[in-house]
């Protein structure tokens, strides 16, 4: 039903007359009888009960009145709406585990925000399995992740790498020690993780910091990120321990193939790439 329909209604019940109806629409009479026969025929009912010189809504038309009032209040807050979303920038969702964004990611999000400054950018960090169902579900944009999305809907691209390290408190490190703590940096390193080392952790975290802070606290030994220890390790308070993990850690972004603003992703790509 056209509003303008409802907007000749209304002026017809507050001036009890088809032609000051017309005069205030700027229509003719003609018009505001067309429109009024529309809203009848819609309805199934007559809307006003015509005499010689007295028109009178009848039990219909007052019922309808309100809601005409309320359909074009309706619509007129709808346009205001609308029209203030229209001018907002378009989201462009990020995430990131843990330990991507500690190592990686929250070194690049300067850049990052410098060139998508034509969107307004979300931050998020999450484990692996949430991540993978907004990117499903498109309520994110791109990923960064150590480990690419094995499925057919989801493009993954090598876009970097970061450097981890085995430090502890001690300069010697042995399966039994009681005070490591494990951190999770992605499926492929649990998987060598568990080949090379039978130490039993005293503490799991999937967040670099947290394991950074403990051992700094109470002693200890984890995998780190190479930048969060080294000055560390140079004034001696740390130590770095050899190991025969891949202490390169890749970093893929993904996304979903159908994913919109493909052009934005692609600059995200290109600028961060591994060269």
């Amino acid at each position: 039903m056209d509003i303008k329909v409802f907007k000749t209604f209304i002026a017809v019940a507050e001036n009890k007359h088809f032609g000051k109806a017309a005069e205030q629409l700027y229509i003719t009479q003609a018009a505001v009888s067309a429109r009024i026969k529309q809203l009848e025929e819609y309805y199934n009912t007559p809307m006003f009960i015509r005499d010689k010189n007295n028109l009178t809504l009848t039990p219909a038309g007052s019922a309808l009145l309100p809601f005409a009032h309320l359909v074009i209040e309706q619509i007129d807050q709808s346009k205001t709406v609308v029209g203030s979303a229209s001018k907002q920038k378009e989201l462009f969702n990020i995430a990131a585990t843990p330990n991507v964004w500690d190592a990686f990611l929250s070194g690049h999000m300067s850049e990052m925000n410098a060139r998508l400054n034509s969107v307004v950018v979300g931050t998020e960090i999450s484990v692996r399995e949430a991540i993978q169902r907004k990117l499903d579900d498109k309520s994110l944009s791109i990923a960064f992740l150590t480990d690419p999305i094995k499925d057919s809907d989801f493009t993954n691209t090598l876009i970097g790498h970061f450097d981890i390290t085995l430090v502890g408190t001690e300069a010697e490190f042995r399966d039994d020690v009681s005070n490591y703590i494990f951190v999770d940096w992605g499926i492929t390193f649990a998987k060598e993780h568990t080949s090379q080392h039978k130490v039993q952790a005293m503490h799991r975290t999937s967040t670099a910091v947290i394991a950074f802070d403990l051992m700094l606290a109470h002693s200890g030994f984890a995998y780190l990120p190479t930048h969060l220890v080294q000055g560390h390790i140079d004034e001696g308070r740390l130590y770095n321990i050899a190991s025969s993990m891949q202490l390169t850690r890749p970093v893929y972004l993904t996304h979903k193939k159908s994913a919109p603003q493909a052009a934005l992703i692609e600059e995200i790509i290109t600028l961060l790439s591994v060269k």
